[in-house]
C-alpha cells in the first residue's frame, strides 16, 4: 500500500468521525431546544388550529403540549413514532381550506399503530428543522 492511499484513508476516517461528532451535538442542541418548548399550531381535523405548548419530556421519552383537557392524552412516546415528514403533506394539510402557512413551517409526526398524525405549524423554518431534526 502506497503513503499516499494511507494518508486519504486516513484523512476520510478523521472526516467521518467528525460529521458524527458534529451530528451528534447538533442532535443534542435540538432536544435541548425542544425541551425548552416552543409554541406551534396544531392542526385538528373541522378545526382552524390550537396554539399550545409542545416539549420533549425530561427524560426525552415523551413529546408533551399543553394545554389540553385531557392532559392524559397530551402526550406521544417517542418510542411510537413511525416517521415524520416536512412540509404540507398530510391529508389534513391538503383539507386546510386557509392554507396559507409556509411549508417549510409545517411537518407532521406519524405515530402509534393506526398511524394517527400530529400535524404542526411553527412561526418560522428554524423551529421546524429544530424539530424535525430532534425527532
Amino acid at each position: 500500500m502506497s503513503y499516499w492511499n494511507s494518508e486519504k484513508r486516513s484523512c476520510v476516517q478523521y472526516r467521518r468521525h467528525f460529521l458524527v461528532d458534529n451530528g451528534a451535538f447538533h442532535v443534542e442542541r435540538c432536544m435541548s431546544v425542544m425541551q425548552s418548548g416552543t409554541q406551534m399550531i396544531k392542526l385538528k381535523r373541522g378545526t382552524k388550529g390550537l396554539v399550545r405548548l409542545f416539549y420533549l419530556d425530561e427524560h426525552r421519552t415523551c413529546l408533551r403540549w399543553r394545554p389540553s383537557r385531557k392532559s392524559e392524552k397530551a402526550k406521544i412516546l417517542i418510542d411510537s413514532i413511525y416517521k415524520v415528514t416536512e412540509g404540507r403533506q398530510s391529508e389534513i394539510f391538503h383539507r386546510q381550506a386557509e392554507g396559507n402557512f409556509d411549508p417549510s413551517c409545517c411537518f407532521t409526526i406519524y405515530h402509534g399503530n393506526h398511524m394517527e398524525s400530529l400535524d404542526l405549524i411553527t412561526s418560522n423554518p428554524e423551529e421546524a428543522r429544530t424539530w424535525i431534526t430532534g425527532l
